[in-house]
């Protein structure tokens, strides 16, 4: 669709979002009318969105669990919830129609990675309250693909399936992608035995290393895609064939960049947090909802032909970070020293405790080979070149430890990176 069409439809629907969230959301009919907006009259212009106050992580807990929602629960057809570690969970409410509008998006991310009816697609992410798996089950069925709905865990069914059946797309986290292809590289079944060709990573931040050890065991071109609860699930945003960024459904979810400090617009380019406005959702539509998620936006045509706007893979959150030493880190900087460092695998482990007064952190780290195989002064290189990409990234000291391959958690779902053990006693 061309650029001056596309804002045409996205400011209409915006206008109409605005009006339904005054005449059905109570929290929206309040927030908005203290920014003085009173109707879509107030809107006159795309880049009036401004002008609408934001919506939080913390006015969903306040609003739990049915505050936002703009139909009577008759109407709801569908729950899903997030998959938070802490405090109650994020519930999203979906109608009917939000389901077939969630199925379109989420059908267009596997298109963009080439999966069409003639696929046997085997999703293997956790089913149920997460969105992961249901959200790209529907999304493959408006296709018309094959879908084999393994799950996680039970690994060696998994290996079952994806020979015996021919599966030739997989949907996994990055971490169980990774684990998979490690075992079936392992399995001593010939890779020309696999059918499997494409793999769509999601539900976590994928680093380059995960990417290519996937690639290279399997054989395959992986994918990453964005998705989140607060905005139906997976669907948002996938890559195309040229992994030049992720392509957003704009014309259902509208995207932009802020200044996580200030709440300002940033241009172009510039890292910022993302923020969604809900352009379509019946059941809980979300206005300028901010994702804490680190980003970029590019609105340059992509070389695919398509002219939405591509947003680069999140390299950090404004809430997964730990505070150590009164300096912020994220796990995604950690990840980058690993993928710049020479002989370490993906997997990790970060261990933060207090020893007296003194707050430490231990990253554990996979080398690619086993220690007994690499003489002192290479495991001294290696350990010395991850020290400084980690003094580059991260500024205060982290110990390190490489351990042997296979000694590290594995994890079928998101995995968990980070064990702060500083305030267990306290």
């Amino acid at each position: 669709m061309p650029g001056e069409q596309l804002r045409e439809l996205q400011f209409n629907r915006l206008r109409k979002m605005v009006d339904y969230c005054i005449d059905n959301v109570p929290f929206y009919k309040d927030k908005l009318n203290k920014a003085g907006i009173t109707s879509s009259c107030d809107i006159e212009s795309l880049e009036d969105i401004r002008k609408l106050p934001f919506t939080t992580k913390d006015d969903l807990k306040e609003n739990y669990p049915d505050g936002l929602l703009a139909v009577g629960m008759d109407k709801v057809a569908r729950i899903h919830a997030s998959s938070g570690t802490t405090g109650k969970p994020t519930i999203g409410y979906y109608t009917r129609r939000d389901m077939e509008i969630w199925a379109e998006a989420a059908a267009r991310v596997l298109v963009l990675n080439g999966i069409t009816k003639s696929d046997i697609m085997q999703i293997s992410v956790g089913y149920g309250l997460f969105t992961g798996a249901l959200g790209f089950h529907q999304g493959a069925e408006k296709i018309g693909c094959t879908i084999v709905p393994a799950s996680t865990g039970n690994t060696k069914k998994q290996l079952v399936m994806l020979h015996d059946v021919g599966v030739t797309a997989l949907m996994a986290t990055p971490s169980y992608a990774t684990y998979l292809s490690e075992v079936i590289s392992k399995s001593g079944i010939p890779r020309g035995e696999f059918r499997i060709g494409k793999v769509l990573l999601g539900a976590e931040r994928c680093t380059k290393s995960m990417r290519e050890t996937i690639e290279n065991n399997l054989g395959v071109v992986t994918a990453d895609n964005y998705g989140l609860t607060e905005c139906f699930g997976p669907g948002v945003a996938g890559e195309c064939e040229y992994h030049a960024g992720m392509h957003i459904s704009e014309d259902i979810f509208y995207p932009e960049i802020i200044d996580p400090a200030t709440g300002e617009a940033l241009p172009d380019g510039e890292q910022g947090e993302l923020v969604f406005t809900s352009l379509l959702r019946e059941g809980m539509p979300l206005l300028r909802y901010r994702t804490r998620d680190i980003t970029t936006l590019n609105h340059v045509k992509c070389r695919c032909g398509r002219t939405s706007v591509r947003m680069s893979a999140p390299f950090a959150r404004t809430d997964d970070m730990f505070v150590f030493k009164g300096v912020n880190v994220f796990p995604s900087q950690i990840e980058c020293a690993i993928d710049e460092t020479d002989g370490l695998s993906p997997y990790y482990h970060i261990r933060l405790e207090r020893e007296g007064f003194v707050d430490t952190a231990t990253l554990f780290v996979e080398l690619k080979q086993p220690k007994e195989l690499l003489s002192d002064r290479k495991l001294q290189e290696i350990e010395d070149c991850l020290q400084n990409k980690l003094r580059e990234m991260v500024i205060v000291r982290v110990n390190t430890r490489l351990v042997n391959p296979e000694t590290l958690q594995r994890f079928t779902g998101k995995a968990k990176r980070v064990e702060d053990l500083r305030y267990s006693g306290e």
